[in-house]
């Protein structure tokens, strides 16, 4: 986990939005809320398709909430 909304920034543009973009997967699981947020900002403000989706939840499993995306 990352501590600062910058790094999770920075992480998430560099490394599992392209993944995400270049069809390498279709989704993500974290537990840092930063991190997910960051990845629904970049999905949402640089895919200029109309029809691409997101959605995201938080889940509880166990004693550790996960973010997926």
């Amino acid at each position: 986990m990352f501590d600062s909304c910058w790094e999770s920034y920075e992480w998430v543009s560099s490394d599992i939005y392209n993944a995400i973009g270049g069809n390498q997967c279709v989704g993500y699981r974290t537990a840092d809320q930063k991190m997910a947020a960051a990845l629904v900002y970049e999905l949402l403000n640089t895919r200029g398709n109309p029809t691409f989706q997101i959605f995201a939840r938080r889940e509880a499993e166990g004693d550790r909430p996960d973010c997926r995306v």
